[in-house]
C-alpha cells in the first residue's frame, strides 16, 4: 500500500475500514435512493429527467431502482470478498469509489431534472470526506478526478439530449465544487498529519519514551487536536515519573535505565566517546530486612537512592535494577573517572548515617566497574555484563570494595584480589550488615 496513509489507516486495516463503510453505503443508498425514488414516483418532487422525457417517468424510475439493486448486490459481494481475504489495498478503495460515483451520477442522469444536477455534487462530498479521512490525499485526488469526469459526462450528455441550453453554468458549478473540495481536502490532510503525530507520541509512550512533546508550531488554527496535544504535554512529566521511575528510591527503574542508556549510546557513537557502567550491590542487605523489617528496609533503600543521586554527577543515569541492586551509567567516562566516582560512593556510604537505622549501623556497598569506547550499539549490553562480573568478584573477595573488569575476570581468584581491585583499606573499621 502507498505510504500516503491517514491517521486512521495507520491503526486500522483497509479491509476493516471498507467493511464498515460498506454498511454505511448500503444504508445511505437505501434511505436516500429509495426515498427519493418513492417521492418522485408519487409526484411529490419533480422527475422530469432527460431519460424520463424520452421513455416516461415510471420506466425511468424503474431503471433507477434497477441501478440501486445492482449497486447493493455488488456492494454485498465486494464486502464478502474483502471479508474472505482479510485485506484490501488501494485497488479496492478505487473500486468502491467508482461504484459510488457510477450509481450517483447514473441516478442523477436517469431521475433528476438537469437544472438540479448540482445535487450530485452535494451528495458526492460524503464520498470525498470518507476517502480523505480514512485513506489519505492520493485517494481523495482520485475521487475528485472521478467526480469531475462523471459530472462533465452527465452534463454534456444531457445537453446533447436537449436538457438545457447552457451547460457552461453546470460546469461552473463543478469548478466551484472542485475548488471547495480541494481546500477541504487540504485542511483535512493537515488535521490528519497532526493526528499522526499524536499517534506517534502515544506509540513512543508505549515503549516508555517520553522524550518528545506535542509541538504546537504546526497548529496555525488551534482546534480540538491542539487541545489533545496540550493535555498530553501536561501529563507527560507525570506519566514519565510513573513509568520510568522506581517508586521506592526515586531512581530510574530498569525500563527507564534501558531507555536512557539507548539514548546515551546513540550520542556516544557519534563521537566514539567512552562510557562506563557501575554495578552496585548493598552488602548483606537481607540482614537489615530481617532485623528491622521490610518497611525499614524500604526506607533505607529510599535513603540509598537519594545518596546515589546526590553523589553521581550531572548527566549520570542512576537506576535501581532490582532488590538492593543499583547501576550507574556514566557517559564520557573512562576507567579512571569511574573509579573516582566509585570512591566517592564508598565515602558517601561510610560518612552518611541512615536515619532509619540509627547512628551506629553503617551500610556498605560492593561495586563493579566496566568502561569502553562506544563503537557499537551493543556497547551498553557489554558494559552491563562486564560490570556485573566485576561486582560478583568484589562480593566474592570480601565485599565493601570496587573491582574493575578486565579480560579473564571469570577465572579471577580471591587470593589475587589486590592485583586488580581498588581495595577499601578502611573496611574493617566499619561493621557490615
Amino acid at each position: 500500500m502507498s505510504t500516503d496513509l491517514s491517521a486512521v489507516e495507520t491503526q486500522l486495516s483497509g479491509a476493516e475500514i471498507l467493511l464498515w463503510q460498506g454498511k454505511f453505503r448500503r444504508s445511505f443508498v437505501l434511505v436516500v435512493g429509495l426515498g427519493t425514488t418513492a417521492l418522485k414516483w408519487g409526484g411529490v418532487i419533480a422527475s422530469n429527467s432527460v431519460v424520463a422525457r424520452r421513455i416516461g417517468v415510471h420506466p425511468a424510475l424503474l431503471i433507477g431502482l434497477g441501478m440501486i439493486a445492482t449497486y447493493l448486490l455488488a456492494n454485498e459481494l465486494f464486502c464478502a470478498v474483502i471479508r474472505r481475504r482479510g485485506t484490501a489495498g488501494r485497488r479496492a478503495v478505487a473500486m468502491a469509489v467508482l461504484a459510488d460515483m457510477m450509481l450517483l451520477f447514473g441516478m442523477l442522469f436517469v431521475v433528476t431534472p438537469p437544472a438540479e444536477y448540482a445535487r450530485g455534487l452535494i451528495l458526492s462530498i460524503f464520498t470525498v470526506q470518507l476517502t480523505q479521512l480514512y485513506f489519505g490525499s492520493k485517494a481523495t485526488v482520485f475521487t475528485l478526478i472521478v467526480i469531475g469526469v462523471a459530472y462533465t459526462f452527465v452534463v454534456l450528455a444531457a445537453a446533447e439530449m436537449g436538457g438545457f441550453e447552457a451547460p457552461a453554468e453546470q460546469l461552473w458549478n463543478l469548478a466551484l465544487f472542485m475548488v471547495g473540495a480541494l481546500l477541504f481536502a487540504r485542511l483535512q490532510g493537515q488535521m490528519t498529519k497532526r493526528l499522526v503525530r499524536i499517534i506517534q507520541l502515544f506509540e513512543r509512550v508505549q515503549d516508555g519514551d517520553f522524550s518528545e512533546g506535542y509541538d504546537e508550531k504546526f497548529d496555525h488554527m488551534p482546534d480540538a487536536i491542539t487541545v489533545v496535544g496540550r493535555a498530553y504535554n501536561k501529563m507527560r512529566t507525570h506519566l514519565e515519573t510513573i513509568v520510568l521511575t522506581d517508586p521506592v528510591t526515586g531512581c530510574f527503574n530498569r525500563r527507564g535505565f534501558e531507555q536512557l542508556t539507548t539514548r546515551e549510546v546513540s550520542r556516544a557513537l557519534r563521537g566514539t566517546h567512552p562510557m562506563a557502567v557501575l554495578a552496585i550491590d548493598v552488602d548483606h542487605f537481607k540482614l537489615v530486612n530481617d532485623e528491622f523489617g521490610h518497611l525499614t528496609g524500604d526506607e533505607v533503600l529510599r535513603e540509598m537512592g537519594a545518596l546515589l543521586r546526590d553523589t553521581a554527577r550531572l548527566g549520570d543515569v542512576v537506576a535501581r535494577i532490582g532488590g538492593e541492586e543499583f547501576e550507574i551509567l556514566a557517559p564520557d567516562t573512562e576507567i579512571e573517572g569511574a573509579t573516582i566516582l566509585a570512591e566517592r560512593i564508598h565515602h558517601a556510604f561510610e560518612t552518611r548515617p541512615f536515619a532509619s537505622l540509627g547512628p551506629n549501623r553503617k551500610i556498605t556497598v560492593s561495586i563493579g566497574i566496566a568502561s569502553k569506547a562506544a563503537r557499537s550499539d551493543q556497547v551498553a549490553k557489554t558494559l552491563i555484563a562486564r560490570a556485573d562480573e566485576a561486582l560478583y568478584v568484589a562480593k566474592r573477595n570480601g565485599r565493601h570494595r570496587t573491582e574493575v573488569w578486565h579480560p579473564g575476570m571469570r577465572t579471577f581468584d580471591g587470593t589475587a584480589a589486590g592485583q586488580r581491585s581498588v581495595e577499601r583499606t578502611a573496611a574493617n573499621e566499619f561493621p557490615t550488615v
